[in-house]
């Protein structure tokens, strides 16, 4: 049976490596199932969860999840899914909403550690991850080499820009935002590309509602299924089924 790790991620205004050390220390001593401890600095004044550099006090900076038979690994600032059960579900259900045939080229927006790319690899004839973050990325790249993923492969920078130099016409479209939703002109790039079927999972059912509307002019929304990633909150995750209108 797998065995659940977890990561301490502490973000500070300045590095101190030596009281970091005595925190990793008595942290890892008081819960042994800690294998990673990191300390991001930033010099923003604000509520942030990702450093402009990073400091590797304990382990090896990542953590590893499973999620059915594949297997994560996960640094401090590339985004993973906090429900691993929850998750198993909502990917089960966009596999199901993509309805691959093993002949399609996927394309997934946000693709952060490559989770959604790995469990439709197999499906698919090749899928490929855009993603802004460079950690998730180089997760993403080693999560396939872990799983045995050959036919997936990752751009990493702007999806703004990144989509207006794709030379691919995706024959499915995977978008799963931040809880803002799709930036317009990414929007507007997406319904371009005229997939003939959109995947949209996202954690913000107001933003969904807004860009959906606005993709409802050249798709039909077919199905819409809720998954509860955050039990006993008012939050809910959303997965929409879309195909192109003949």
């Amino acid at each position: 049976m797998f065995n659940f790790e977890w990561m301490v991620n502490i973000v500070t205004h300045e590095a101190k490596r030596t009281l970091m050390e005595e925190w990793a220390q008595n942290i890892r001593e008081a819960f042994p199932e800690v294998k990673t401890f990191v300390n991001n600095i930033t010099a923003r004044k604000a509520s942030i969860a990702v450093g402009e550099r990073e400091m590797v006090i304990l382990g090896d900076s990542t953590i590893t999840d499973q999620l059915g038979t594949y297997l994560f690994h996960i640094s401090a600032n590339s985004f993973f899914q906090t429900n691993s059960s929850g998750a198993l579900k909502l990917y089960h259900k966009v596999l199901e909403y993509a309805d691959l045939t093993g002949r399609e080229t996927v394309l997934d927006l946000y693709s952060g550690t490559g989770t959604i790319p790995v469990f439709l690899a197999r499906s698919s004839k090749l899928v490929i991850g855009m993603e802004i973050a460079a950690s998730a990325v180089g997760d993403a790249e080693r999560n396939c080499r872990s799983n045995g993923i050959e036919n997936c492969s990752f751009i990493l920078g702007d999806i703004r820009e990144s989509l207006g130099s794709l030379k691919i016409k995706p024959d499915v479209l995977i978008i799963d935002p931040p809880r803002a939703g799709m930036h317009q002109e990414v929007l507007a790039r997406a319904m371009a590309l005229c997939s003939e079927r959109i995947i949209y999972i996202s954690c913000n059912p107001a933003t969904l509602a807004r860009d959906l509307g606005e993709m409802s002019r050249d798709y039909e929304i077919t199905e819409v299924q809720p998954v509860d990633m955050f039990p006993h909150t008012y939050h809910v995750e959303v997965v929409a089924k879309l195909v192109r209108k003949k």
